[in-house]
């Protein structure tokens, strides 16, 4: 029973050990075993026109109210709060 503990515990250190230093992984190879070749990285994602964050604001009568894009992702008034 101890020699299959020790065995079980050997075998997952070697598997820990597989991923840990990915400093020392090879380049990326194709097929032929070739280097691949200089990528540049992706263009920037464009920033969606009219997006705010997902939170809400609790009303004093119990509503929720969310963030208006038309209004700088500010929140909606109440219902019953007059406009400054």
């Amino acid at each position: 029973m101890r020699a299959l503990a020790a065995l079980l515990l050997l075998g997952l250190a070697a598997c820990a050990s597989v991923d840990a230093d990915t400093a020392t992984k090879p380049e990326p190879r194709t097929a032929a075993g070739k280097p691949l070749p200089y990528a540049p990285p992706p263009p920037p994602m464009p920033e969606e026109v009219g997006s705010c964050a997902a939170d809400v604001k609790q009303c004093p009568d119990g509503s929720y109210v969310s963030r208006n894009p038309a209004k700088d992702c500010a929140f909606d008034a109440c219902p019953g709060d007059t406009p400054r």
